[in-house]
């Protein structure tokens, strides 16, 4: 029988992660199968009580909304996750201990210095949750504090303050300076299926010097499009996707593995 690893959120209509990682198994011969788990939040802790018991399930994956729900679920944190506040690595080292770990730092790692880019003077993070954490880490951890967050709301603000070091934190494009050297999408707007990116952070792409988009779906987003107009370095999310799963799959098969262009054209064939 084939060992299971997965994905966990609400809703997983737009989730491309079973196609990475079902490619990997059938290259690297793990033995494993990826799937899709839909859970409601309720249903929270009987998920996660069944997979303490199970042996089955190795471990999955964790996206939005839940990547700091289950931070409670782990019985040992990374300390990166642990500062970032969210998880998206969920495996088990012994048979019923629950390890939590953030892979979407090294996932934008990857994006952030394959544009080789000067360390910015200035930064836009568009969003504030999980994977708006993550960046926040990564930023801080290259001593990158000249940093803006744009969210629509500010109940996200006094959480972030206590974990990261930035400059201002606002809910109206009418607040945000006139120029940011790196713009960063870190939320959910201009993927398929939700809000666009706001026209007043569009245009802020035009005195930028570089741009990274999180969104996957679609490829080239408004975002990506405009930076293309305007002759900017950028890269999008699908790159960040991979690169995030990569040491998921290596966590939980033990295999060492390497990222093939032929995953690219698999993956864009879906989208």
């Amino acid at each position: 029988m084939k060992k299971r690893i997965g994905i966990l959120a609400e809703k997983l209509n737009h989730s491309l992660s079973p196609i990475i990682h079902n490619h990997w198994d059938k290259k690297y011969k793990t033995n494993f199968t990826y799937k899709k788990y839909e859970v409601k939040k309720d249903q929270l802790d009987k998920f996660f009580s069944d997979y303490r018991r199970n042996n089955i399930i190795s471990g999955f994956n964790i996206t939005i909304p839940y990547k700091e729900a289950c931070l409670a679920y782990c019985d040992k944190i990374s300390p990166s996750a642990k500062k970032i506040g969210s998880v998206n690595l969920i495996y088990k080292k012994s048979k019923n201990i629950i390890f939590g770990d953030n892979t979407d730092v090294l996932g934008f790692a990857k994006c952030y210095n394959g544009l080789k880019i000067d360390k910015p003077k200035s930064v836009l993070v568009i969003g504030a949750w999980g994977a708006a954490r993550a960046i926040l880490y990564f930023l801080n951890k290259k001593n990158i504090e000249n940093i803006d967050i744009f969210a629509p709301s500010l109940k996200r603000k006094s959480g972030l303050e206590l974990s990261f070091k930035f400059r201002n934190f606002v809910n109206k494009t009418t607040k945000l300076k006139k120029k940011y050297e790196l713009i960063i999408n870190a939320s959910s707007a201009g993927m398929v299926g939700m809000p666009k990116l706001n026209r007043n952070i569009l245009n802020l792409v035009s005195s930028s010097k570089s741009v990274i988009d999180i969104i996957y779906n679609p490829i080239i987003t408004d975002l990506l499009k405009r930076a293309n107009v305007e002759n900017k370095k950028n890269i999008g999310g699908l790159k960040m996707l991979i690169e995030q799963a990569k040491p998921s799959f290596e966590k939980w098969t033990g295999k060492k593995i390497t990222i093939d262009k032929d995953l690219y054209k698999i993956i864009e064939q879906y989208i």
